[in-house]
């Protein structure tokens, strides 16, 4: 989402991919899902186009990383603008999605009775956070407490300690895999969501790290390209060959705590950096999709499920026909909603 840096073009190309992953993510990961044993065609279409966005939530954190990491902050100032940026919208959204899950329901199943609505309203909370993509959110205002902190440390660091902190951080979070952490749901275990929470800061480190060190080989950009496509065809046949030999589907590998993730995010970072948009009209894209990627963010689940309801899905077509289209028409609404909110009186501090 929007950070403090800004007019650096490589940043905002970054955010939008990220933003455009995300949703992509959402769009093809029914396919997959759906697909599994059944059409298999249709399968390795959604697995490879899901196998190709794992970057999205690394690169948001890793541009946080990037951004913020480098900085001396007054603790009042950071905290005040952090959260008013963050947090305010996050509730106005809340609100929203409360409204919207309420309205989707069957007239049978909706709550009237005031103590009634309360209490379906906080079991939704607890058992997904309202809204299932909302995870990313809750975790990135836990991880801006310790940003001012994080930073001061990580400055006094040398790049090769860096570099040793972040192969630590990938044995640890590798060791600690086999612990079940549940992002969506508020009525577990907490010490589990907080040992995950704090797992994904080696994310902000790593954005820091790439930051901070030059690449002056002339293949360095069509290397990383190359190392993205890779990766792309590892989690694809991973997930193929576990889901057999399971005899179930098992998507474990499109986690972003694995090494496939991380170094497909490393791909796509290296990729962009210092990245010139000669084209004025990607250019004037990529930087309106970045500065309005937390609103879209937080919106497009409510539009990916209006167009479901509609019968707008990937069913609706061939998924290499029917995902663009969704794809498209998901970040075109999004923005649409986002746009409007903006130009309403103090739109802007609700709308993300």
């Amino acid at each position: 989402m929007k950070n403090a840096v800004k007019n650096i073009e490589w940043l905002d190309t970054l955010r939008a991919l990220a933003t455009v992953g995300v949703i992509i993510i959402h769009n093809s990961t029914p396919v997959v899902n759906m697909t599994y044993g059944r059409s298999m065609d249709f399968w390795w279409i959604g697995n490879c186009v899901d196998s190709a966005v794992r970057f999205a939530v690394p690169i948001f954190l890793m541009l946080s990383g990037a951004t913020l990491l480098g900085k001396e902050y007054q603790l009042g100032d950071f905290y005040k603008k952090r959260f008013m940026r963050v947090l305010v919208p996050l509730l106005f959204w809340m609100l929203c999605y409360w409204v919207f899950r309420w309205a989707v329901l069957q007239p049978w199943q909706q709550p009237k009775e005031f103590s009634a609505l309360i209490g379906w309203a906080k079991d939704l909370f607890l058992s997904e956070g309202i809204s299932k993509h909302f995870w990313y959110v809750y975790m990135i205002l836990f991880i801006y407490l310790f940003v001012p902190f994080l930073g001061k440390a990580v400055r006094k660091l040398s790049n090769s300690w860096l570099l040793t902190l972040l192969f630590a951080w990938i044995v640890l979070f590798i060791a600690l895999r086999p612990i079940p952490i549940n992002f969506y749901r508020w009525s577990d275990f907490f010490g589990y969501k907080l040992l995950g929470y704090f797992l994904y800061t080696g994310y902000l480190v790593l954005g820091y790290y790439l930051m901070q060190i030059r690449f002056t080989w002339s293949k360095t950009r069509l290397f990383a390209a190359a190392i993205f496509i890779l990766s792309i065809a590892s989690s694809a046949i991973y997930t193929y060959f576990a889901s057999k030999n399971a005899h179930r589907l098992d998507l474990s590998i499109y986690s972003y705590l694995t090494l496939n993730t991380v170094i497909q995010s490393i791909a796509v970072f290296v990729w962009a950096k210092d990245l010139h948009v000669g084209n004025r009209f990607i250019a004037w894209l990529q930087q309106t999709i970045s500065n309005y990627s937390y609103g879209i963010y937080l919106v497009h689940i409510i539009v990916i499920g209006i167009f479901f309801r509609n019968n707008i899905f990937w069913t609706m077509a061939h998924p290499l026909i029917s995902l663009p289209i969704i794809v498209l028409a998901t970040g075109i609404c999004s923005f649409a909603i986002i746009f409007v909110l903006r130009k309403i009186p103090f739109g802007k501090y609700i709308s993300g």
